[in-house]
């Protein structure tokens, strides 16, 4: 039976993390999956460890093309797939076993959407913070919000194998994947949504290889040139340009202070745990 939707992991060097996205996807109450993982040039055990796990269970397919770089082996990982519906999931999170049951049936009642995502634990190990991210759930917000944050996060989102293709695939840059494919998606027309239900879980901390890539500053500089991208080309007020500009500024400001601020002036709407 062809699968309804393909999970697309990929993973580099990740043994440490065997223990979240595997697991976490396997214990789906949405049964009709695939789930597609591409080591990514690992020099580690995981390639050992991807073979022994897809002979345990048949749902898993596992590919092993080389060093292609994040875009590129999100990109492999997706063509790849037999289902209608891609469900991305970062190696080193977990999802919730009811998230592909819940996106799904919001894809499957809503053909005009083209992405969904969801709420989710962010769990910032470099911060010390624990708490439930709440992104807009409306089209319209979403695309409001895109100006000032990544509104849907890439872990937990799952969108229709026709808008990847129509878009021309992830874009092959370093920085910012998932925000500037959401820009491809919505300048063909797509809607975006998310469910307000908590899917998953996503961890960040230094030891990844994104933050062990990118430095923080430059990766917030990187962020405001693409929101400003995100305002000129979706057509938004010329005043949201202002976020763009404070995204400079809070590159700088001190740890303790960026919860204060990313609650109040940015809008992020968040429940600590």
């Amino acid at each position: 039976m062809t699968p309804g939707v393909s999970v697309v992991s990929t993973v580099y060097n990740g043994q440490s993390y065997f223990d979240r996205a595997i697991p976490g996807i396997l214990e789906q109450t949405y049964e009709n999956f695939e789930f597609i993982v591409v080591d990514d040039g690992s020099t580690d055990q995981s390639r050992e460890l991807l073979h022994q796990c897809a002979a345990r269970d048949r749902r898993i397919r596992v590919f092993t093309p080389g060093r292609l770089g994040a875009a590129a082996a999100y990109n492999y990982g997706v063509a790849q797939a037999q289902g209608e519906y891609i469900a991305r999931q970062d190696f080193d999170d977990r999802s919730y076993p009811d998230r592909l049951r819940h996106q799904v049936a919001f894809l499957d009642a809503h053909r005009d959407v083209g992405m969904v995502g969801g709420y989710y634990v962010l769990v910032d190990d470099r911060r010390g913070e624990r708490y439930v991210r709440m992104p807009p759930t409306e089209h319209g917000a979403i695309i409001a919000a895109m100006a000032r944050y990544v509104p849907i996060a890439h872990t937990v989102a799952t969108f229709r194998r026709q808008a990847w293709t129509e878009a021309g695939g992830y874009p092959l840059v370093n920085n910012l994947i998932d925000l500037r494919f959401y820009l491809r998606v919505a300048k063909l027309g797509w809607k975006f949504a998310n469910v307000p239900e908590v899917v998953g879980e996503h961890y960040v901390h230094e030891s990844s290889w994104f933050h062990q890539t990118l430095k923080y500053v430059e990766r917030q500089r990187d962020l405001a040139r693409v929101q400003a991208q995100v305002v000129r080309e979706l057509g938004l007020p010329r005043w949201m340009y202002l976020y763009s500009v404070g995204r400079h500024a809070y590159a700088y400001i001190p740890p303790g202070l960026k919860r204060i601020v990313r609650r109040g002036m940015v809008g992020s709407r968040e429940r600590d745990v």
